[in-house]
């Protein structure tokens, strides 16, 4: 499953590589999508965007809607 992202504040324009269960990639149109791939296999969770949310809090993005 893949989400689009940005930052709340514009201080990201751009982001790659992984951050927990998740990894970022920008491209170039700018846009910012985060993956879900965990590092050991395991069923998608059934909370995913909340999971999704809790991490990009800490990155201070946003699930673009």
């Amino acid at each position: 499953m893949t989400f689009e992202v940005k930052s709340k504040d514009g201080v990201i324009s751009s982001l790659s590589g992984r951050f927990g269960d998740f990894i970022f990639r920008t491209f170039k149109s700018g846009k910012i999508f985060a993956t879900y791939a965990p590092r050991q296999p395991r069923p998608i969770p059934e909370s995913l965007s909340v999971h999704l949310r809790e991490q990009i809090e800490l990155l201070n993005l946003e699930i673009v809607e």
